[in-house]
């Protein structure tokens, strides 16, 4: 006896779109819970993705308008002090 070739198996596994949906339909009645528990699960995710954005984006418009409030003048950036307790100097430019 002869092996199939791994193209010939997987050719031979594949699913129809037809067959796909039975299977998920018979998953899905077999173990509702478990169904009804990943979804709840993923839509829990995505709430939480979603209010993370939200209140970065919140705080970062409030930030914003807080600055435009103070105007460009009274803004002003000076070294402080490192870890160490030494004075700490600025760079010259932007970040790169």
């Amino acid at each position: 006896m002869t092996e199939a070739s791994p193209r010939a198996a997987r050719a031979r596994s594949r699913l129809h779109p037809r067959d796909l949906w039975e299977v998920a339909g018979v998953g899905l009645r077999s173990r509702p819970l478990r169904a009804s528990l990943s979804a709840a699960g993923i839509a829990i995710g995505i709430a939480a993705m979603v209010a993370v954005l939200g209140i970065s984006a919140s705080s970062r418009a409030a930030l914003l308008r807080q600055l435009d409030r103070l105007g460009t003048n009274l803004l002003t950036v000076s070294p402080g002090q490192t870890l160490g307790g030494d004075d700490a100097s600025l760079p010259e430019g932007p970040p790169p």
